[in-house]
């Protein structure tokens, strides 16, 4: 091989590593890109507009806007198209208040209002699709991009579930019985009388009384019987 083959071959071996390295360093550069954004969407806020049922029953549905990210989101605001509404219980609708806007919504942190109870909506002319969209910034003030939701009824009238008993339903037992044991102590004789039995004594006394009736029977069986035997002779002679 003559000098200037060599330095041909050594030119093109050179260009093949140059390029080998700058596709190395495309890609590392494209994967710390990926990275960085990876990481940048981890960190920021993540707020959700979304229905769900309240703690009283399934019927109630809430409106819940929740901060899913794992940072603070800043300036929450929530627009709806149309308006939300709900049933007012006497078969006409009114509004339902939202805020204007919400100055921080830490991590894992909720704004809740009652939207509607079910039942009394399917009695009333009401749409039944929303469609909502968020907007909020970050802590460094940069407004994210708008977040949008459809909030659909459909997917709650048409659902069936199993009763579940909770917390609720105890409070409202005892609250049920809190109203009795009142009444009780507004009763005329001014209180309520308490009565007691001593269940092993009131047995036996009865069981005494049993054995002393029969006896009684007993014995006067055993005198009827020697009367009538006393008085047949005479009978006889008469």
């Amino acid at each position: 091989m003559d000098s200037a083959t060599a330095e041909t071959v050594t030119a093109i071996a050179a260009a093949l590593t140059a390029m080998v390295a700058l596709t190395a360093l495309l890609l590392a550069y494209g994967q710390l890109a990926e990275s960085r954004a990876l990481r940048r969407e981890q960190a920021q806020p993540y707020v959700v507009a979304f229905m769900e049922s309240g703690g009283v029953s399934p019927h109630f549905v809430d409106l819940v806007v929740r901060n899913f990210g794992a940072t603070a989101a800043f300036d929450v605001r929530v627009e709806t198209k149309p308006n939300l509404q709900r049933s007012d219980g006497q078969g006409g609708v009114e509004d339902v208040q939202l805020f204007d806007a919400l100055p921080t919504l830490v991590p894992g942190q909720e704004w809740r209002t009652f939207w509607d109870y079910s039942p009394e909506r399917s009695n009333v002319d009401l749409t039944g699709r929303h469609e909502v969209v968020v907007t909020f910034s970050g802590a460094d003030g940069r407004r994210f991009k708008p977040l949008r939701y459809v909030l659909d009824w459909n997917t709650f009238t048409n659902r069936r579930w199993v009763q579940q008993y909770g917390i609720h339903d105890a409070a409202k037992a005892l609250r049920e019985m809190q109203s009795t044991v009142k009444r009780w102590q507004d009763s005329p004789r001014g209180g309520l009388a308490v009565y007691t039995r001593d269940g092993d004594a009131v047995d036996q006394r009865r069981r005494d009384e049993a054995a002393n009736a029969r006896r009684r029977h007993e014995e006067l069986t055993r005198r009827v019987i020697s009367d009538s035997e006393s008085a047949s002779p005479d009978e006889a002679e008469s």
